[in-house]
């Protein structure tokens, strides 16, 4: 951690000195490399602390506080763009992230497993899983990528990537369509605009990790389904196509503001409260390799996402803004129903186990004392 914040620090004072657009790109993608340390760590940690009907909410309000940032950032850094210029939202985020750097060091001491256990172990102090340690080596980063083979994640690594890609291409489409007429804001307007969408992701991110605990809490007492806790996750999940219909016609026919924002409030809300849910169930299936698991999952959403910002002006451009969001929205449907139809299955499967097995109530020894009588 302490790398990548270090990392993330130089890489902030490389895009505001960038003399070229090649320099900074390269800073901005050194950025996004060295945070999604800080977020796979984050996640892998709630998997280590929380009990398994505890870790939506944990889940839950990681994301909340991450979304925040999309409530906080556009907000100042319209503002600050409008009446600065730009590189002045480099400097807020040097002095932020220099705050955190030194909040890390002073109440987040970096620690490890073995070599904690080693130094007990030298003291005379043996403990359990010294034998079972392995010393850690340096892996290729791409292998956690074999993670993706496993057909208990893979549908719900798409419902994923699908959705978060859908959510982040509106989002910051939505900034060059209002920046044009019949719109015409300007970047501190813009900047507002995006309060209510932050409000809705991170109310979505809360709700959809309490009713993902709820329904563990719920389900593991009549059934050992571990994919039931993604029930709420896929309700809610439906709620992003229909945003994506209302946000993309909206804009094609150049209606009021207040629809294309609605569409993107429920896109939002739908998608946040979608994540809590199945980042969890990665952290129970596969508890000891979450953090492998979680950074296969972003690495697609995030891959997806970069190709589809890229491509987006090109295909808006050539089918209006309402023919590809709701080419968007279907695939989002489509990803939905995968896991959908095995959570149904296994359900079936199990009740049909349960009705063949014996009734407890009935006893496998006879209790009837006359046989005693003899």
């Amino acid at each position: 951690m302490l790398f990548a914040l270090s990392g993330f620090l130089l890489s902030v004072v490389g895009s505001y000195f960038s003399p070229n657009i090649h320099i900074f790109l390269v800073s901005r993608i050194l950025q996004g490399a060295f945070i999604c340390v800080a977020q796979i760590v984050g996640q892998a940690t709630v998997a280590d602390i929380f009990q398994p009907n505890e870790r939506g909410r944990a889940t839950a309000f990681f994301y909340a506080f991450y979304f925040m940032g999309s409530l906080v950032g556009p907000t100042v850094g319209g503002q600050l763009s409008y009446r600065f210029g730009w590189r002045s939202t480099f400097i807020v985020v040097e002095i932020l992230a220099i705050v955190l750097f030194i909040l890390y060091v002073l109440f987040v001491p970096e620690t490890h497993q073995y070599i904690i256990v080693c130094k007990y172990h030298k003291t005379g102090t043996t403990l359990l899983e010294y034998d079972l340690l392995v010393k850690p080596k340096l892996q290729n980063p791409c292998s956690t990528l074999a993670y993706l083979k496993e057909t208990t994640i893979l549908p719900y690594v798409f419902v994923l990537a699908i959705g978060y890609m859908s959510m982040n291409v509106a989002q910051v489409f939505i900034s060059t369509k209002l920046s044009k007429a019949p719109y015409d804001y300007k970047p501190d307007l813009i900047g507002i605009i995006y309060l209510p969408i932050s409000i809705a992701k991170f109310l979505g991110s809360i709700i959809g990790g309490i009713l993902s605990d709820y329904a563990a809490v719920r389900y593991t007492t009549t059934s050992r389904i571990d994919e039931k806790r993604v029930v709420p996750a896929l309700l809610f999940s439906i709620l992003t196509p229909i945003g994506l219909v209302i946000y993309g016609w909206s804009f094609q026919y150049g209606m009021n503001v207040s629809l294309p924002v609605m569409g993107l409030i429920l896109c939002a809300f739908g998608q946040t409260a979608t994540r809590p849910g199945i980042y969890s169930f990665y952290t129970i299936k596969y508890q000891q390799y979450s953090a492998n698991v979680i950074a296969a999952n972003n690495f697609v959403q995030l891959l997806l996402t970069s190709i589809m910002l890229t491509s987006t002006p090109i295909i808006v451009e050539s089918i209006g803004s309402g023919l590809y969001f709701t080419t968007m929205a279907v695939g989002n449907i489509l990803a939905t129903i995968v896991p959908a139809m095995i959570i149904s299955r296994k359900t079936r499967l199990s009740s049909n186990t349960t009705e063949h097995m014996p009734s407890q109530s009935t006893p496998l020894i006879s209790t009837d004392a006359k046989q005693y009588d003899k």
